[in-house]
């Protein structure tokens, strides 16, 4: 196809076509908003945005950098409730 004739992509779509890690990494990122407890989207989060951050996708920096954000604010967020929920339960026995 030649360039007039190709659709354009809306931002969402070039996102997943420029940068794959990045939009994985957001989308592990924000699973730790239900799932954060055990810690793993948060690491999955942060290790595809060093991978996406590492490899310079196209177009992939802002959102591995929001990835970068919103997993160490969910891990500190769900260290802290775990840390009182382990503290009450200690409280209580």
């Amino acid at each position: 196809m030649s360039e007039p004739e190709r659709p354009r992509l809306a931002s969402g779509a070039r996102l997943a076509a420029d940068a794959p890690l990045a939009r994985g990494a957001v989308a592990a990122a924000v699973s730790a908003v239900v799932f954060g407890f055990v810690f793993l989207p948060q690491v999955l989060g942060l290790a595809l945005a060093g991978l996406s951050l590492a490899r310079r996708e196209t177009g992939g920096r802002r959102p591995a950098l929001l990835a970068v954000a919103i997993s160490l604010a969910l891990t500190l967020v769900w260290a802290v409730v775990l840390g009182l929920l382990l503290k009450w339960w200690a409280r209580s026995r």
